[in-house]
């Protein structure tokens, strides 16, 4: 529980980012690798985390603490954290987030997605492949694929209608009730209320809207960079079918589901979720 703590306590304090071609703000939270590492380690890739709908910059603060090595950037997602909303595709949110990313000028970089931010990683690894070292797939996929001008799931709708109705404690109690499939440890069940108590009306329908839409399928042939695909053993939000699917476009990908885990597996067991990436990024 300490170590859990801590890392909270050393988040980074949120930054902003002014696109001048778009005039778009996107908040993120950076820090920098130790002084302490040697020259040689200085010159690991940076390593950039986009998170899920339930999520912020916030939710990736054990991978912070963690990966001290490292630059690691937390973006957040247009109507997340301090972020503006961008427009309603997912192509849109990516190319802002590689409008940061090419601004922060620390060469290509591993993006790890997990979920919603998954979807945008994908986008961002077939369209901008010089940016991109290496990329890590979290419990998502291609995107819900509906026909342009269809109206939102009742899924979306509903968090919608209960963004509206709800304070942001029980807001958040239902989401992060919805995402897991079994109990945790009451501080990283706490943690997760906190962040998915913090997500807006504007979050909801930019990031809903966005994945109502996508389909990447045509789109993952394109990707270059090592890719690795994480699932989580007890996900019930991502379906088998739609894990599979991503799977079979990324056929050269490195699989590793990940034990005892839900929808969360950065929080629920960080030690396991973080040990997974310290491998794949000595692999590449």
């Amino acid at each position: 529980m300490g170590s859990f703590q801590d890392a909270l306590r050393c988040l980074p304090p949120s930054k902003l980012f002014v696109n001048k071609k778009s005039g778009t703000v996107t908040s993120y939270r950076m820090s920098d690798a130790c002084p302490e590492v040697s020259s040689t380690e200085k010159s690991k890739p940076a390593l950039v985390f986009l998170h899920g709908f339930n999520g912020s910059s916030k939710s990736w603060c054990q991978q912070i603490s963690y990966f001290n090595e490292n630059v690691v950037i937390a973006i957040d997602a247009p109507g997340f954290g301090e972020s503006h909303v961008v427009g309603d595709s997912m192509v849109a949110i990516a190319n802002e987030t590689a409008g940061l990313i090419r601004n922060l000028d620390l060469g290509p970089v591993v993006i790890i997605g997990h979920s919603m931010g998954g979807m945008q990683a994908q986008i961002i690894a077939s369209k901008y492949p010089e940016l991109c070292a290496g990329l890590v797939l979290s419990c998502t996929h291609k995107g819900h694929a509906h026909p342009f001008g269809t109206p939102l799931d009742d899924t979306v709708m509903e968090r919608i209608c209960q963004r509206e109705s709800m304070d942001d404690l029980t807001y958040g109690r239902v989401r992060i009730q919805k995402m897991l499939a079994q109990d945790t440890a009451s501080d990283i069940f706490s943690f997760l209320v906190s962040v998915a108590g913090d997500v807006r009306i504007e979050g909801i329908i930019s990031g809903g809207t966005a994945m109502h839409y996508l389909d990447t399928t045509s789109l993952l042939k394109n990707i270059t960079a090592p890719v690795m695909i994480l699932t989580g053993e007890m996900d019930i939000v991502v379906s088998p079918t739609a894990g599979a699917a991503l799977q079979a476009g990324l056929p050269n990908a490195r699989h590793i589901q990940l034990a005892g885990v839900g929808h969360a597996p950065y929080c629920e067991d960080a030690p396991q979720f973080n040990a997974v990436l310290s491998g794949f990024l000595e692999s590449i």
